[in-house]
């Protein structure tokens, strides 16, 4: 798995922590594909069910939609 560096807020830093520890994830990868799929109603089947997709700037969602 690649991995990539995102920047998020100590209160969203806290937040994922506090949801690992609850849900006894394994990382926060775990928790945040649990929230987009729970937001999207994807089924867990989906997630990585497309190899090679580029998603597009108008395709990811805004934060105030979350």
């Amino acid at each position: 798995m690649a991995t990539t560096t995102i920047q998020i807020s100590n209160t969203t830093r806290q937040s994922l922590e506090q949801l690992k520890e609850q849900r006894h994830a394994a990382s926060y990868d775990l928790i945040i594909q649990q929230l987009i799929q729970k937001q999207t109603k994807v089924p867990s089947s989906m997630f990585g069910a497309i190899k090679g997709f580029k998603w597009k700037k108008e395709d990811r969602m805004e934060t105030d939609e979350l």
